[in-house]
């Protein structure tokens, strides 16, 4: 008897048993989910109370590239744990089978790996503002994409049971 693709598709949707590429779409999608907070509290903080944007002002004079870079690290550091939080819990409960190392361990890992992705992210935003003249969001979004695979491989390898 056949399956059909609905079901299969929904069975994979349920489960963390599923194939690899279904399991990194699967990733995707809860990075999505964190890296829409992750830039929804970093973009509000750099539009708001951290001016970071290319249209940035302080007291009515627009901010230099140093001082974009400058608070652009910073609003992204405040943006990282509730982003990290999230990003936990979602891949734990959807995407990866937990259980190789106590929950304690298991997100201390997560967090130092995410930390480490981040972190080079991070530091590529301001090198890339600086000698390409990249807009923020652009910087940004390098960020992300640094971050995702790296993520993925030591989150599956080094992280989770399977």
């Amino acid at each position: 008897m056949k399956i059909p693709c609905q079901e299969i598709l929904k069975r994979w949707a349920q489960t963390r048993d599923t194939p690899v590429f279904v399991q990194f779409v699967k990733y995707g999608l809860c990075g999505v989910a964190s890296t829409i907070l992750l830039l929804l509290i970093a973009m509000t903080l750099s539009s708001t109370m951290i001016p970071a944007m290319d249209w940035s002002t302080i007291e009515g004079q627009p901010i230099t590239d140093a001082q974009r870079q400058q608070n652009l690290i910073i609003n992204n550091l405040i943006a990282f744990p509730f982003a990290n939080q999230v990003s936990y819990l979602l891949n734990a409960r959807l995407v990866f089978v937990p259980g190789r190392h106590s929950r304690l361990v298991e997100f201390s890992i997560f967090t130092s790996i995410a930390g480490f992705g981040f972190l080079v992210g991070l530091l590529g935003g301001p090198f890339l503002i600086r000698w390409f003249g990249l807009p923020s969001i652009l910087a940004q979004f390098m960020l992300i994409g640094t971050s995702a695979l790296v993520n993925f491989l030591c989150r599956k390898f080094l992280v989770f049971a399977r």
